[in-house]
């Protein structure tokens, strides 16, 4: 009867370390699985919140000033991709990127010169001078070579707003010359590496009309 009982207790004691196991590895299953969750989570909002600084960094509003020849000072501001220059009142904004030593960007003066005469009470044209730093003589005799009837500008902070506006674009550090960006309504529309026909110009000019 004495070896009865004893087995019948040692049963019982086997039974209850198993379910305390058990317990125990449930416990430490889902400890694990919070854990791991956590740092799922973690993970998650690391990346929100680096979403959250680039979209906030974006929106920021980063100031330039531009000038010319004439001492024509305009400030111009960039937010995300919306660009607004002081004094501009056209609804069309032509920015070209470019350089007085540069072939393709002298090549295609002339087809920008034709569109602002074409386009004058809607197109406003802003030759931005990058990696140049030519005297205002030669600037003025250049200007007067290929007849340019808009605004060039010939500020120390070109080469900056060359290099906002093309990280703002995704572009290459290097980017090709020349480099046009077309806004409208102070929103970008469409931009051109390097040289681009005048006939897809125009057309996305009249396009942005709404005359296309």
């Amino acid at each position: 009867m004495k070896n009865i009982k004893l087995l019948l207790l040692s049963t019982l004691l086997l039974c209850f370390t198993g379910c305390e196991d058990k317990k125990s590895a449930e416990t430490n299953t889902s400890i694990a699985s919070k854990e791991h969750n956590k740092s799922l989570s973690q993970v998650d909002n690391s990346a929100d919140t680096q979403a959250l600084k680039k979209q906030a960094e974006l929106r920021k509003k980063h100031s330039f000033v531009l000038n010319d020849l004439n001492d024509d000072n305009r400030s111009i501001s960039i937010e995300n991709k919306h660009l607004i220059i002081d004094k501009v009142k056209e609804k069309l904004i032509l920015v070209n990127f470019f350089a007085t030593w540069c072939p393709p960007c002298k090549g295609e003066i002339p087809y920008l010169a034709d569109l602002k005469k074409k386009y004058k009470t809607d197109l406003f044209i802003a030759g931005i001078l990058v990696n140049d730093t030519p005297d205002a003589k030669s600037l003025k005799n250049f200007i007067d070579k290929y007849a340019i009837n808009y605004y060039i500008s010939i500020s120390e902070q070109n080469d900056a707003l060359a290099k906002f506006v093309s990280k703002r674009l995704e572009l290459d550090e290097n980017f090709p010359i020349p480099l046009t960006v077309l806004f409208k309504n102070g929103d970008y529309y469409s931009h051109y590496e390097g040289a681009v026909p005048v006939e897809m110009l125009e057309y996305d000019i009249k396009k942005a009309m709404g005359k296309d």
